[in-house]
C-alpha cells in the first residue's frame, strides 16, 4: 500500500486478495488522497472484486444455491420450481460450465425438450443462480438471460379430443385428466390432494393451497370424480391421493404421459394438459354466462374448513 506523487497529484497503489490496483486520486493534498485511497479499498472490499484462480461450475454452485432455496423465505411453489429447474439445467452441458465462463450467448444457445412456458423455468432458474452467485462475490456480474416466448393456452379438448384421450390414456394420467375437465383444479393442486381434504358428504374437494390468494376454495365432484377417487381410495383414510417415489412423496407430472397419448390419439400438439383446465372453464362460462361474471362464482364455497 503506497501514496505517491507524479507531478503534483498524489497515485495510489495497493494490493488486495492478489489483485493490484493503481490510479490516481486526483489529489494534491496528502491528507485528502489518503481518504480517497481508504474508499478505494471500502470499495473493493464491497464489490468483492476479486480474481480467483478457479471459479465453481454451475454444478458445484448448485449445491450452494439449493441449501439456500430450502432455507430462505421462499413459498413452497417457488422452492419446487427452482428445484424443478435446475433439474432440466443438469441435463444440458451449461452445467459442466464455470460460472464465469456463462455468458448470454451461453444460455441462449441452451435447448429443452419441454414447451417453452417450461424452458422458461430452467432460464429463470439459471437467472436466479447467476445472480446469486454475483451477490456472494463468486462472479463480478450477472448476466442478462433471455426467456423464450410463451404462447397462450388456447387449444381446448373438445368431447371428440376428450373421448380419444381418455381412451388411450392409462390409468393415472386419465384420473388426472378426468378431474381437471370436470372440476378445473390446476395441475398442481390435483397432485397436491390429499384423502383429508376430501369431504365425501358433500362430495367437494377442499383445497388447502394454492397459486394464488384465491386459490382456496371448495370445489364440487362430478359423478365421474366420484367413481375415479372411490376406485382409487380402497382403504385409505389420509396421505396423498396420488402418492409417487418423488422427493416431495406425490405425483409431480403428467406431461410425458399426456404427450404419448395425445401422440396416439393423433390430435393437435397446442392442446396440452393444462387445456383440460381451460375447457372447464369455457364449458361453465357458456352455461352460466352472467353468474360467472359475478364476482361469485356458484362453486366457490365458504372457504372455512370443515372439521
Amino acid at each position: 500500500m503506497a501514496l505517491y506523487k507524479r507531478g503534483e497529484v498524489y497515485h495510489f497503489d495497493f494490493a488486495m486478495d492478489r489483485r493490484r490496483y493503481r490510479g490516481s486520486t486526483k489529489e494534491k493534498v496528502l491528507s485528502k488522497a489518503r481518504m480517497v485511497e481508504a474508499h478505494l479499498m471500502n470499495e473493493a472490499k464491497r464489490r468483492k472484486l476479486t480474481v480467483q484462480r478457479r471459479t465453481l461450475t454451475l454444478a458445484e454452485f448448485s449445491k450452494r444455491f439449493l441449501d439456500w432455496v430450502k432455507t430462505a423465505r421462499l413459498e413452497p411453489e417457488s422452492r419446487n420450481y427452482y428445484e424443478s429447474g435446475w433439474r432440466m439445467l443438469s441435463q444440458t452441458p451449461i452445467a459442466a460450465m464455470r460460472l464465469s465462463h456463462i455468458t448470454t450467448d451461453e444460455a441462449e444457445a441452451l435447448r429443452f425438450k419441454h414447451s417453452p412456458a417450461n424452458a422458461n423455468r430452467a432460464l429463470r432458474t439459471l437467472r436466479r443462480m447467476l445472480g446469486k452467485a454475483a451477490e456472494l462475490g463468486i462472479i463480478a456480474a450477472a448476466p442478462k438471460i433471455k426467456l423464450f416466448k410463451e404462447e397462450g393456452r388456447s387449444a381446448l379438448i373438445n368431447d371428440e379430443a376428450e373421448a380419444k384421450l381418455l381412451a388411450v390414456a392409462k390409468q393415472l394420467l386419465r384420473d388426472v385428466l378426468t378431474i381437471m375437465l370436470d372440476c378445473g383444479m390446476r395441475p398442481g393442486e390435483v397432485f397436491q390432494m390429499c384423502w383429508e381434504d376430501i369431504d365425501w358428504d358433500r362430495n367437494v374437494i377442499f383445497i388447502p393451497r394454492g397459486k394464488t390468494r384465491l386459490a382456496r376454495r371448495f370445489l364440487p365432484m362430478s359423478e365421474r370424480i366420484i367413481t375415479v377417487l372411490q376406485a382409487r381410495k380402497k382403504e385409505q383414510t389420509e396421505g396423498w391421493v396420488f402418492p409417487s417415489d418423488s422427493k416431495p412423496g406425490h405425483l409431480t407430472t403428467v406431461a410425458s404421459a399426456f404427450e404419448t397419448a395425445r401422440a396416439q390419439a393423433k390430435l393437435s400438439s397446442e392442446i396440452k394438459h393444462y387445456s383440460a383446465r381451460h375447457t372447464f372453464a369455457t364449458k361453465i362460462l357458456a352455461a352460466n354466462p352472467v353468474i360467472c361474471r359475478s364476482s361469485c362464482a356458484p362453486w366457490a364455497l365458504p372457504t372455512r374448513r370443515r372439521l
